[in-house]
């Protein structure tokens, strides 16, 4: 097995926690300014790196802001994280989180949405990507051991792929990167954070065809000083390299030619993208943006003469169908997106980017991940329910770009807010839509999509061997081969068409 190009320079491996400053301790030594707390939210713990946290003068370097979400092993079935698996998850990191004598996450957390847990730090430019993903694959196998050794349900369900290749794309997790602005006068950057459970990277476009382009959502897009007011450029990219096969020449029922041209297609990573410009192009993102198969990837903002400026959105949009294993291609889920967003400046306020959840969309995913259903916003930390979801959490992060701190979070979709009434309508509108529709469309997705397949495939392929062709079944014709009364029978000459 090759040598790990992480970990502490002397190769031995310890506990990090003495290098690391966590949020849990931050009140300690102060006095406290209230007696008791509600609690509103399960806020996630901040590991910080004491070397960089606290420097006198830390380097103006090219930071990044890097989540990475995977389903390792649920609770009851697909409802919730163990904490012992994300505990080990992050003792993994903690002990590992070297490179060269320096940090690879200055500062990190763990959360979890549903059953998939989620890792999210903050990394500079020294620190190769591919040796981050390696890490972040080592520790979700370790998770996925523990997962299996607790009894879970689906351990490392979402590694799918049979060992690390060099980065997470197309292995199974969710994961991406964005670029902090490198500037001298302000430190201060807030990120949100969104992840999904039991849904699809399709669900993400609520977001960005709303906050970056409508005005009802966002106001800033009309009385903001800031680039908001020259609009955003969208990335949008095809994520149904089956679809693209098809219309490449290979046969759909042919699984062969399809692989084959899926492999073809999925060669060097290159992803099928189109690049449009809001509010140009309205109409243009909203009609592609309204199936399954294209997602924006990547927001822009614009600068004077209207070309893409700052990176400030990006998405995991990848199809698990994507992935060769030792089966083959597989289509292993509805991909369980994770998005990270910059908000405040040039960019919409953390409300404005999660307001068009308030009026309860439907996602493909659910259970099985076979159906349309409202999506909950929940807080982070939370589990699913009533079936399997799909939920939605979402945090802001505020972060010092200069020292690569998470200083403080805050959940977007916390209780005793005005969520609460959200979350009670969505629950409302998904219990009446799910029972009243059962198996039957739209409640379930198209065949295709179907996340669990096999038993459909094999109960369709049975009944098609029964299906006969015959003459259409006809009254009236005078052949008398049906028997019984012909539909004209009684109605008198002469009045064969009249409809009583």
């Amino acid at each position: 097995m090759a040598a790990k190009r992480y970990g502490p320079v002397d190769g031995k491996s310890r506990s990090g926690l003495a290098d690391y400053h966590q949020s849990k301790d931050e009140l300690a030594g102060l006095p406290q300014t209230v007696a008791e707390k509600i609690p509103v939210t399960n806020t996630p713990n901040i590991f910080s790196y004491k070397a960089y946290v606290f420097a006198k003068n830390p380097a103006l370097v090219q930071r990044y802001i890097k989540a990475t979400k995977a389903d390792v092993g649920g609770v009851g079935g697909h409802v919730v994280a163990a904490e012992e698996v994300k505990s080990i998850i992050a003792k993994f990191v903690l002990d590992n989180n070297g490179y060269r004598g320096e940090p690879m996450f200055t500062s990190f957390i763990v959360t979890h949405t549903g059953d998939d847990v989620g890792v999210t730090g903050i990394m500079s430019e020294a620190i190769p990507m591919s040796v981050v993903d390696e890490l972040m694959w080592d520790a979700l196998q370790e998770g996925a051991g523990k997962a299996a050794e607790l009894g879970l349900y689906g351990p490392g369900q979402d590694l799918v792929a049979d060992a690390f290749t060099g980065n997470l794309r197309g292995a199974g997790p969710a994961t991406v990167a964005l670029p902090f602005p490198v500037r001298q006068d302000n430190a201060s950057q807030t990120v949100l954070a969104s992840f999904a459970d039991k849904t699809e990277p399709m669900a993400f476009n609520y977001y960005a065809t709303g906050a970056y382009m409508l005005p009802r959502f966002n106001t800033g897009l009309i009385i903001a000083a800031s680039k908001m007011k020259r609009g955003y450029i969208m990335d949008i990219v095809d994520l149904d390299t089956k679809a693209q096969a098809i219309e490449a020449g290979a046969h759909p029922r042919d699984q062969k030619a399809l692989d084959g041209k899926m492999e073809e297609l999925a060669k060097g990573l290159q992803e099928k993208v189109i690049r449009l410009r809001s509010p140009e192009d309205l109409y243009d993102i909203e009609g592609l943006t309204r199936s399954s198969r294209f997602v924006i990837a990547r927001i822009w903002s614009r600068d004077e003469k209207g070309e893409a400026d700052q990176l400030g959105y990006v998405v995991s949009a990848e199809r698990l169908h994507n992935i060769k294993t030792k089966k083959g291609f597989t289509y292993g889920g509805k991909d369980d997106p994770v998005l990270l967003a910059f908000a405040q400046g040039d960019w919409p306020a953390p409300g404005e980017i999660t307001s068009p959840w308030a009026s309860c969309p439907m996602v493909a995913g659910d259970c099985r991940g076979s159906h349309n259903l409202h999506i909950l916003p929940m807080p982070i930390n939370s589990q699913t329910s009533y079936w399997s979801g799909p939920i939605l959490s979402a945090v802001t992060l505020s972060c010092n770009i200069h020292t690569g701190r998470i200083g403080a979070i805050s959940d977007q979709f916390a209780l005793g807010t005005p969520w609460d009434q959200v979350r009670k309508q969505a629950g409302e509108l998904a219990i009446q839509f799910r029972l009243a529709h059962g198996v039957k469309q739209p409640a379930t997705l198209h065949e295709d999509e179907l996340e669990y397949q096999e038993g459909w495939k094999e109960r369709r392929a049975r009944l098609e061997r029964q299906f006969r062709v015959a003459p259409p079944l006809t009254f009236g014709n005078g052949n008398g081969h049906h028997g019984g009364r012909t539909a004209n029978a009684g109605r008198g000459a002469g009045r064969p068409d009249e409809i009583d």
